[in-house]
């Protein structure tokens, strides 16, 4: 999870290879799913099936897809499932667990239908699918098809042709990074090698409001559901190029992708697991964020947007054996969550400050943020071993990928920068790779430490033995000492203003900050009388609002002292269920804290550390 303006905003990762073969004329599975036809916020999913020989198959949907890191088993969306021979005759058919049927007589198989209830609003029993990798149907207004939600396959046919009909409402338009191959009607045909490939391709039907950008080669097509229309296409293209021009550079020059689509769906009330944040795949990726106004969103857009993009390069072009032959129902994991999200992340960052987006100390913030978020989980657990048990045993320490794995990233960079005398980085390195295999051939699990020690230096086998394969903590001040930058892990006690140690949320619903939990409250937030779901409206007069909150919070920290007045005004919910505003007041008190992770570069670095540091960030 990345916290982005106090709202706390998860990425995931969908990644499954498709293989590049022409699908034949008749495709093995067609399936046909009418938006027009809601009944009780389901719709009818029918597939024709090619002929069977086999007396008994199974048909599955996902248990899990790759990146969301969860069990959601999203069978149990589907009711009144039937298969049927060619003159309709019903086939008998047998339940055997929450994600498969096994259906009788398969060698007359025809036709397969079912219905399907969506992920985002549902009741049901189980763990509550996070809405980006979820369903959507809210009749004459929105459909969000992520494809595992909808269609499955049949055991040991995957990589087989399908093709997908969509019955759309009038006026409405699918955003997808497929192209159709044809329309017809209301119907919006695709056709597709793989389920490998339809999983990896989601879909947003809606009144259209698109743009298409045109960056390195790419057509970048951007796609808004904004139901109180406050945000078009046109100003989230707007704000998102620049940052899309700069990873161009960042990448060579180049994008190594011809099209990629940002499906965003803005909620206009609190979605119901309480999350926002966006899921990618390797041509697109799919957004759930609040409906503020263009202004209001513009830096979440950025940051989640910079990270999601830069999956193009991994792991679509690189990847294992786990990814490229994914079981989405007994799902094998890869050791190597250090290289696709921690790579990723560490580029999000790296690439801001290099490309001149961000300064030095902007920069410097921005790992600093990932240092304290990466002390809330277990150091010493080697980074392999959790990547290799994130689906159960170590799920608890899976979102340090954004934290550790970038700061794991960084050392590799600077150590690369160091052994090549500046010339070769993590950039260089993913370029090496991306041409060692590519989207089509998978690296073994096993093999690549190998592989990437043959690319490089023989120190950085050590590198990877003692600080990802291994529990030693990373070698941060020799790195940042190299490019002429100090740091302390711990710098000493301090004395600070305080609010009371409360830890912050933020109501997507009423756009306000507010008290997500009093677990490490201090004395001076117990007499202040903060309570658990406050929601901030004003400090000491000055009202809180989603653009000036840091700058309020940065006045309160650098103007007030000890003993002067805090008045706090907050929204509370009565036991009447009806909100009032409640004034609390209390004399400011500082405490002492512990100072953590400190920068600072060096007042006389040697010249070869400023060139270091220039070829680590072009600053």
């Amino acid at each position: 999870m990345k916290k982005i303006l106090f709202s706390w905003v998860m990425s995931l990762t969908i990644v499954v290879t498709a293989w590049a073969v022409e699908p034949p004329k008749t495709p093995f599975y067609q399936f046909t799913i009418d938006l027009t036809k809601v009944k009780q916020d389901k719709v009818g999913v029918n597939l024709i099936v090619a002929p069977q020989t086999k007396k008994e198959v199974t048909y599955y949907l996902p248990k899990i897809v790759p990146g969301t890191y969860a069990n959601y088993d999203f069978g149990r969306f589907v009711s009144e499932f039937q298969a049927r021979d060619k003159q309709g005759k019903p086939l008998q058919i047998e339940k055997v667990d929450e994600n498969s049927w096994k259906i009788k007589q398969a060698n007359l198989l025809h036709r397969i239908s079912y219905t399907v209830e969506d992920t985002w609003d549902t009741d049901l029993e189980g763990e509550f699918v996070f809405e980006p990798g979820g369903t959507n149907i809210e009749e004459e207004k929105n459909f969000v098809l992520n494809t595992h939600g909808f269609f499955g396959y049949l055991d040991d046919q995957k990589r087989v042709s399908y093709e997908v009909n969509v019955v759309k409402p009038a006026g409405f338009y699918g955003s997808t990074p497929l192209n159709t191959s044809k329309v017809t009607g209301n119907t919006d045909t695709y056709l597709l090698n793989s389920y490998n490939e339809l999983v990896d391709s989601p879909m947003m039907y809606n009144k259209p409001d698109t743009t298409i950008l045109k960056v390195g080669g790419a057509d970048i097509l951007i796609s808004i559901y904004s139901p109180n229309k406050k945000v078009s296409a046109k100003e989230v293209g707007t704000n998102i190029g620049p940052m899309l021009e700069a990873q161009k550079q960042y990448l060579g020059g180049k994008l190594p992708i011809k099209k990629y689509a940002f499906l965003i769906y803005l909620f206009d009330k609190q979605p119901k697991s309480g999350k926002l944040g966006a899921l990618e795949h390797s041509y697109s990726s799919l957004y759930c964020l609040p409906e503020y106004s263009a202004a209001e969103l513009s830096q979440t857009i950025r940051d989640v947007a910079s990270h999601e993009f830069f999956h193009i390069l991994a792991p679509l072009s690189i990847h294992s054996e786990q990814i490229h032959y994914f079981d989405f129902n007994k799902p094998q994991m890869s050791k190597h969550l250090w290289l696709y999200e921690g790579m990723t992340e560490y580029f999000a960052g790296h690439m801001q400050v290099k490309e001149g987006l961000i300064d030095l100390p902007k920069y410097a913030e921005m790992i600093r943020d990932k240092f304290y978020a990466a002390d809330q989980y277990n150091d010493s657990l080697p980074f392999t071993t959790m990547s290799k048990g994130c689906l159960d045993v170590y799920k608890d320490q899976y979102d340090n990928v954004y934290q550790k794995g970038a700061l794991i990233n960084l050392c590799l960079d600077i150590k690369l920068r160091q052994l090549s005398g500046g010339k070769y980085g993590a950039q260089n390195l993913m370029a090496d790779l991306a041409k060692n295999y590519g989207k089509d051939k998978p690296f073994k699990d096993e093999e690549l430490f190998s592989v990437i020690t043959k690319l490089t230096y023989p120190e950085i086998e050590t590198f990877f033995k003692r600080y990802v394969d291994g529990p030693e903590r990373l070698p941060l001040e020799e790195c940042f000492a190299s490019v002429g930058i100090t740091y302390k892990a711990n710098g000493g006690k301090v004395k600070t203003i305080s609010l009371g140690n409360i830890e912050m949320g933020f109501n997507a619903a009423t756009k306000r900050l507010m008290i997500a939990s009093t677990a490490k409250m201090n004395d001076f937030g117990k007499k202040m009388g903060y309570q658990e779901k406050d929601e901030i409206v004003s400090i000491n007069g000055n009202n809180v609002t989603i653009e000036n909150v840091q700058q309020v919070f940065t006045e309160f920290r650098e103007k007030t002292k000890e003993g002067d007045n805090l008045e706090m005004v907050v929204a509370r919910q009565g036991a009447d269920g009806k909100e009032q505003q409640v004034k609390l007041q209390g004399k400011v008190q500082a405490v002492e804290v512990e100072q953590k992770h400190l920068f600072e570069p060096m007042a006389s670095p040697t010249a070869e550390q400023v060139a270091l540091r220039k070829a680590w960030i072009n600053q």
